[in-house]
């Protein structure tokens, strides 16, 4: 692979491109569930500890009713969406397994989840917390997909991560899966007394946030659930403690390739087309077509145009981040993507916080595509990439905030031209939140997906 030729790059990626649409058109989205959620055994360099805690009783929990008035607060257009419930969650600590004697396939030791977590804790050398929120187009995946990438990050950082398995798409649309990322960071804050929970309180000063793709979204949601909570300033009750909203923010967030404006609406979505990997145009996604297979998932009951939400929705802000508006009071925030489809609406929160007074970094890597770190493992950009990440997690714990930056990376000898910050976009967020809710009346539901021939998988 020649990484440092612009030109190839954007050749290449429309390689990839073909490849995951043809992975992504040939099964069906149950297929694809079922494929990305398997259960895949604990080996190699990797600790993992499980546990799980029950649906809050309703006497006893306000986090999903204050959550909800957080939503319903921001849905300015009113939209009817299917409102979530709380559900029981399934939780991974992680960590970097160190020793001379453990291989790729060195299973994890027989031993209990209280044990596993200790003997973790014994290899962590921070007492920095990661919450990562893994990617898979809010429809794909599972904790197990990403305990490599997050060990990876313990050992660049000597922290301890967290993984939460989150409700998937399509069907239980957003924002659901908000709510399951929410509980669980309050989780990480306030375990609940006597549930399988094995840490203690963490406070929010030793925890950063990390994700990639449709995870690093609902970081950014996260983090305007937690802003908006601390201006409403209502007390909240978890698992029946209550816990003051004046204590959520986070040390930072350092987010990969964050998928920002789900109406797909910035001109960036046609002008980086070139070297990114989304179809064009995306209202017309291969989930649409008469010649995507139907399962009992897709065509939702009943049918809708996008695969994450009702088509409204996706100018929310609390589901789009790039339509918040106001972002004063953040923690510090670092973004590492390509020069992708979504760059744009990337590029718009990274202004708006910079503008709200907030410590934020940008780092955009020509001609690599949406999370080319996953595919391209051996590239220069990759090596870069995780290393600033891991770099700015570290910052963050030591409650660092460097002035706002913003570099575009050449792929020639990964020279760094500065960009202004103010300067990232053109528009303003009023057009921007104009163009998206306009971007969503073009989601139509097909015709054939009234009445569809169903599998059985």
């Amino acid at each position: 692979m020649r990484y440092d030729d612009a030109e190839y790059l954007a050749d290449a990626s429309k390689v990839v491109k073909a490849n995951i649409l043809d992975a992504r058109t040939q099964n069906s989205v149950s297929m694809q569930q079922a494929f990305t959620c398997r259960v895949e055994a604990v080996k190699g360099n990797v600790w993992v500890s499980k546990f799980s805690l029950p649906k809050p009783a309703d006497e006893d929990d306000t986090s999903r009713d204050h959550f909800m008035r957080l939503v319903d607060d921001a849905n300015e257009h009113n939209v009817e969406f299917q409102r979530p419930f709380s559900q029981k969650l399934d939780f991974e600590w992680v960590g970097y397994r160190g020793g001379d004697d453990i291989g790729k396939k060195t299973p994890e030791p027989n031993t209990s989840e209280k044990e596993k977590f200790e003997k973790l804790s014994a290899e962590t050398k921070s007492p920095l917390t990661i919450l990562y929120i893994y990617g898979g187009s809010f429809s794909l995946n599972s904790p197990a997909r990403y305990r490599k990438t997050l060990a990876s990050l313990c050992k660049d950082t000597g922290a301890k991560g967290l993984l939460v398995r989150q409700r998937l798409a399509p069907q239980n649309p957003l924002p659901g899966a908000l709510l399951d990322i929410f509980q669980a960071y309050l989780t990480l804050i306030n375990p609940p007394a006597g549930s399988d929970a094995p840490h203690k309180p963490i406070n929010p000063s030793s925890i950063v946030i990390a994700g990639d793709s449709s995870g690093a979204c609902l970081a950014l949601c996260l983090l305007q659930v937690l802003l908006r909570s601390k201006r409403l300033n209502e007390p909240l009750k978890f698992h029946g403690t209550t816990i003051s909203p004046q204590i959520l923010i986070p040390a930072g967030i350092a987010l990969i390739s964050p998928t920002a404006d789900l109406a797909c609406a910035f001109p960036s979505f046609e002008k980086n087309a070139h070297c990114d990997i989304y179809p064009m145009p995306i209202e017309k996604l291969p989930y649409l077509e008469k010649e995507f297979p139907f399962c009992d998932a897709w065509p939702s009951p009943p049918p809708r145009a996008n695969l994450y939400c009702v088509r409204g929705m996706l100018a929310h802000p609390l589901v789009s981040p790039a339509a918040s508006d106001d972002w004063s009071g953040t923690c510090p925030v670092w973004i590492g993507m390509g020069q992708e489809q979504m760059g744009d609406p990337a590029r718009l929160v990274v202004r708006e916080i910079n503008r709200a007074g907030g410590s934020v970094t940008l780092l955009e890597y020509e001609a690599m595509f949406h999370d080319f770190f996953l595919v391209y493992r051996e590239a220069p950009q990759t090596k870069h990439i995780l290393r600033g990440w891991g770099e700015a997690i570290l910052r963050f714990a030591r409650a660092e905030r460097p002035p706002s930056s913003a570099h575009f990376i050449r792929a020639n000898g990964l020279k760094a031209e500065e960009m202004d910050v103010e300067r990232l976009v053109s528009f303003s967020l009023k057009e921007a939140k104009e163009w998206m809710w306009k971007k969503t009346f073009d989601y139509k539901v097909p015709s054939h997906f009234w009445d569809p021939p169903r599998s059985n998988l």
